[in-house]
């Protein structure tokens, strides 16, 4: 299986998922944020575990994770597509 990041590595990203976690941490969940960098699944459960949370502002990160992590798995999608396309293309020559 193709490793495939789960969020871009912009500042951004990794702000969201440090804050991600820490709020999390906050409510008593602890969450393996070198994971969640690369596991679409533990992101997808961690998060959704989030949206279940009191706390609004937890609620809004996780909805934001799950956001970016859609949006992530569309671009290495298309990019994966684009590799398969372009070394087809070299085979034929």
């Amino acid at each position: 299986m193709d490793a495939v990041p789960v969020m871009d590595d912009s500042e951004d990203g990794l702000l969201a998922l440090v804050d991600f976690k820490w709020l999390m941490a906050g409510l008593g969940w602890r969450i393996d944020l070198t994971r969640l960098r690369r596991d679409a699944g533990y992101l997808g459960e961690c998060a959704r575990l989030g949206l279940t949370s009191e706390s609004a502002v937890l609620r809004h990160c996780s909805a934001e994770l799950l956001s970016r992590h859609e949006a992530a798995h569309r671009s290495a999608a298309t990019a994966r597509e684009h590799g398969r396309k372009h070394a087809a293309a070299l085979l034929q020559g």
